[in-house]
């Protein structure tokens, strides 16, 4: 065989296996830049979040002809949030914020109403993981732990009432957690259902200390709805 017929021998073996190649990567990069364009935020993203709630109700009861409204409770609270994405799906955060809550603790003898009230104020590190469930739908599972600070303050009577510190701990999941982006700025989350353990804590001084522990899994027959922006 001649060098004319050992070229044509050896072009006619690399060129093949050299597009194939080609072939190969370039099906690679498109699927990577596919998988890329699925994901709602890469590395370096960056987004602001909250939540701001406010509650109350009351009851009436009617005897002998008499009409009394009772106030059930109420609560506030606001929570803004600030997440980084460390990497493409994963990100970091915390929220800090204030959380108060008013509740009934009897009556006075001449039937005026007495309240528990609490106020927290609440910072809360977070986790969450991105999993595209559509072109513009995520599944949005959140691990977080928070700790509160604050008071709890007891109305005896018209005039007097007892103070004592006020901590909480709490650690948990998201594990019903969605998000939908109508805009590539937007996100519109909902929370169905948590999985997690808080513990609240009064104490009056080393000698009187109330603590309550629970544990919970359930869903959230009102959903609750907060509002993303990335950038």
């Amino acid at each position: 065989m001649n060098t004319k017929q050992n070229e044509l021998v050896n072009n006619t073996t690399i060129y093949p296996n050299f597009f194939t190649l080609m072939k190969k990567l370039f099906l690679c990069f498109a699927l990577v830049g596919m998988t890329s364009a699925l994901c709602a935020q890469e590395g370096g993203d960056m987004l602001v979040s909250g939540s701001l709630s406010w509650n109350a109700s009351s009851s009436k009861e009617t005897a002998a002809s008499t009409t009394m409204t009772l106030k059930d409770g109420s609560s506030f609270s606001i929570l803004p949030q600030f997440h980084y994405f460390v990497i493409d799906k994963l990100s970091v955060g915390g929220a800090i914020g204030y959380q108060f809550t008013k509740t009934p603790d009897g009556m006075t003898a001449d039937d005026k109403q007495l309240f528990n009230k609490s106020g927290l104020f609440v910072i809360r590190p977070m986790v969450s993981y991105y999993i595209s469930l559509g072109e513009k739908f995520y599944y949005v599972p959140r691990f977080y732990v928070g700790v509160g600070f604050g008071k709890d303050k007891t109305e005896i009577s018209e005039t007097e009432t007892s103070e004592a510190n006020a901590t909480m701990f709490q650690v948990g999941l998201n594990i019903l957690n969605f998000e939908f982006r109508p805009t590539d700025h937007i996100g519109i989350m909902f929370n169905a259902g948590d999985l997690g353990y808080r513990s609240d804590i009064s104490k009056q001084d080393s000698d009187n200390k109330i603590s309550n522990r629970q544990f919970a899994l359930g869903l959230n027959l009102g959903a609750t709805i907060g509002f993303n922006y990335y950038f």
